[in-house]
């Protein structure tokens, strides 16, 4: 599901779509995405420089710097023969201005209700951006990388194990523990069931780098079959058994759980737990202006607050 939502903008006029093909639109356009790439406290591209590397007038560029000015994209402060700074930059409007597409990012399957409430806090706080977001799910934080690496999304949402098998990715935010997955259990027929034992059938997500990783963990020195499965069918396929066991959530597993035993993983006996759990949003390497624009958009609080209303069911998911 992917869902774009009108942006809003508070302030001057932005300039009609049909302005954007004039040379001002596109100098205004080339201004944004430079301003974009800057932090406050920088110096920005010498005008003349711009007017040369635009093929536009000084004057072109001065009309520019204004207008990005006077809508509250940019605060600049010129210090004579020292230059023009960044005092401060509305990110977000920047990107609207500088790309005219959606800022697109990329999430897990909302199966489970700690994604559906990371998915509706950032579609919560996205919306108050003056610029359109699409949100696109994938399963898989592999695939999630690949449309990174392919320009098919600007940022993706994983786990903090899966972005440290990504070295060209960037964390820009971590949302800190128990929100990217909580509670691991084994998930094992017969509710005498006291763990792995060898010939057993265990299920595993090849798509999920990390749900690959802990299932090989906890049947270490074993002697069982790897069965691929779907992540989201793991309870269903235990119950039905087509398995004997998997690793999941303890909290998507129902309250009736019929001839099922659940064995918590101890997170002092598996300590990658701990990053199998944590949330980070991630960019290619070097990708400054998204880097920005999520950081600007994101209060981690709000953010984890909101998860935390829907995993309580006292917010239903939207997003």
């Amino acid at each position: 599901m992917a869902r774009n939502r009108r942006p809003t903008h508070h302030g001057p006029p932005i300039e009609r779509v049909d302005a954007l093909f004039s040379k001002h639109g596109q100098v205004v356009a080339a201004l944004a995405h430079s301003l974009l790439e800057r932090a406050p406290g920088e110096r920005i591209t010498r005008v003349q420089e711009f007017a040369a590397r635009l093929d536009a007038s000084v004057g072109t560029v001065q009309a520019g710097l204004s207008y990005l000015s006077s809508v509250g994209a940019a605060r600049l402060e010129a210090h004579g023969r020292l230059g023009t700074y960044v005092v401060e930059l509305d990110y977000p409007l920047l990107w609207m201005l500088a790309m005219h597409r959606p800022l697109v990012g990329a999430l897990p399957l909302p199966y489970s209700r700690r994604f559906a409430g990371l998915a509706t806090g950032l579609r919560t706080q996205f919306d108050r951006l003056p610029l359109n977001v699409e949100l696109r799910f994938m399963r898989g934080a592999a695939q999630r990388a690949r449309a990174l690496a392919a320009h098919q999304s600007d940022w993706a949402l994983v786990s903090r194990h899966a972005a440290a098998e990504h070295p060209e990715l960037e964390i820009v935010v971590d949302l800190g523990p128990e929100t990217y997955m909580a509670g691991h259990i084994l998930l094992l027929r017969g509710a005498s069931s006291t763990g792995v034992c060898d010939g057993m059938r265990i299920g595993l997500d090849r798509t999920s780098a990390d749900h690959d990783f802990i299932v090989r963990a906890a049947c270490r020195d074993r002697q069982i079959e790897l069965v691929e499965i779907d992540y989201a069918q793991g309870l269903h396929l235990v119950v039905s058994g087509v398995i004997d066991a998997t690793v999941w959530s303890h909290e998507d597993v129902p309250a009736e759980i019929g001839d099922l035993a659940l064995i918590p993983l101890d997170v002092q006996v598996y300590p990658e737990l701990v990053a199998l759990g944590e949330a980070v949003i991630v960019v290619d390497r070097g990708n400054r202006a998204a880097a920005a624009v999520i950081r600007a958009a994101i209060s981690i609080a709000e953010l984890c607050a909101i998860q935390q209303d829907v995993i309580g069911r006292r917010r239903l998911p939207a997003y």
